[in-house]
């Protein structure tokens, strides 16, 4: 699958103070591109890549639908471990974001950090995909 840039916000996740703001337009600014390819029966995704070192440091917030033709991320070159995000709720994404730097802190996973992505079905679910070694 192949997923096609919307818009960008370059951030941080513990040292910019506008993460919230910026992570908020994002979405704004792009949820009628989301809406219509999730209405289209298209995934859409945050992809998250351009990393300065790891989820400590700076990357880029990538907001994009699913396009064979046109995109720029291709997860078929990767191998993933998926998380269920247990829906769209900001809290729920939040919360399974946290368990997973929890998990790789503890060594109990390898991350690429080539991109990973939160992946948004037509149907309602949501995954967080991370990129592994």
């Amino acid at each position: 699958m192949k997923f096609k840039i919307i818009n960008t916000v370059r951030t941080s996740n513990f040292n910019d103070p506008h993460l919230m703001d910026k992570i908020g337009k994002l979405w704004k600014d792009s949820s009628a591109a989301i809406e219509q390819a999730l209405k289209n029966g298209r995934k859409a995704a945050c992809i998250y890549h351009g990393y300065q070192s790891d989820y400590r440091g700076e990357y880029l917030a990538s907001l994009c639908v699913e396009d064979e033709k046109e995109g720029e991320f291709d997860t078929s070159l990767h191998q993933w471990k998926d998380y269920p995000a247990g829906g769209k709720d900001p809290e729920h994404i939040i919360s399974t974001w946290k368990k997973i730097w929890e998990v790789e802190d503890q060594g109990s996973i390898a991350r690429e950090y080539s991109f990973d992505m939160e992946e948004y079905s037509p149907d309602g679910t949501v995954r967080i995909r991370i990129a592994l070694k």
